[in-house]
């Protein structure tokens, strides 16, 4: 996300009991009467607090959510290294299989591969483990396998 669309999450309590408010997906009227059959619906904070008076309070008098995010997580690792990829992936009878390249360590000519983004700016890549040996190398270029 760029930083002009990121918003700030933040968690919320209750003004009664300072509990934790928990997000809730509160269901409105019907837009029947507008043609679509639809009902709309709202983000609110309600408190979970057994004895709280927030919580026997109407829906109208939940706090409203200021955005519709309730969790944000962001991975700052790229996905793909090789760390990531276990020794038994090519034992996997799902994953897709090619005999038209070459692993460049062991000479063998059968690799499983996995399409997976390469970086937020470069786009998808075609991964490539090697069946006799798991060495792994990125095929960058388009074009089937």
């Amino acid at each position: 996300m760029s930083g002009s669309d990121a918003r700030q999450t933040s968690m919320q309590f209750c003004s009664e009991c300072n509990n934790l408010m928990y997000p809730k997906e509160v269901r409105g009227v019907s837009r029947e009467a507008a043609g679509e059959g639809d009902q709309e619906s709202r983000l609110v904070y309600v408190c979970k607090a057994p004895k709280c008076h927030v919580s026997a309070r109407s829906r109208q008098q939940c706090q409203s959510a200021d955005s519709s995010m309730v969790w944000k997580h962001v991975v700052k690792h790229q996905m793909m290294d090789d760390d990531h990829i276990h020794s038994d992936i090519t034992q996997d009878p799902t994953l897709p299989r090619t005999r038209n390249v070459v692993c460049e360590k062991c000479r063998a000519r059968e690799a499983v591969y996995i399409q997976a983004l390469t970086g937020p700016s470069e786009g998808i890549s075609l991964y490539f483990i090697c069946c006799a040996c798991n060495h792994t190398w990125v095929n960058n270029e388009t074009g089937d396998a």
